[in-house]
């Protein structure tokens, strides 16, 4: 069970990435080094929504103390990447439970 990292390309006007970690035990941790901003968020409050521009990563924002909703658009390839990861994550963290 180890956490895996993704760099991606932000679909926006200016030139941002996303250094994406996904964490097996439930946690998505996101650093955009361009605007020096660290978002984090469980699986739970994750969720994926197709936009014009490509498909936008929304969850709320744990380190905030609103909970506010921020929202990433990816390329649909990051995209359905990302959402593997998060998937496979899932049933790894849930065969340890159940081995445990």
């Amino acid at each position: 069970m180890l956490a895996r990292q993704r760099c991606y390309t932000l679909q926006s006007t200016e030139p941002l990435h996303a250094n994406i970690v996904v964490n097996p035990v439930g946690m998505l941790e996101i650093d955009i080094p361009e605007k020096n901003q660290h978002l984090s968020s469980e699986f739970e409050h994750v969720h994926f929504k197709e936009s014009s521009q490509g498909v936008q990563l929304i969850c709320d924002d744990a380190d905030c103390v609103t909970h506010k909703e921020v929202s990433l658009t990816l390329s649909r390839k990051d995209a359905f990447e990302l959402c593997e990861i998060i998937d496979d994550a899932i049933e790894e963290y849930e065969e340890l439970m159940t081995d445990l």
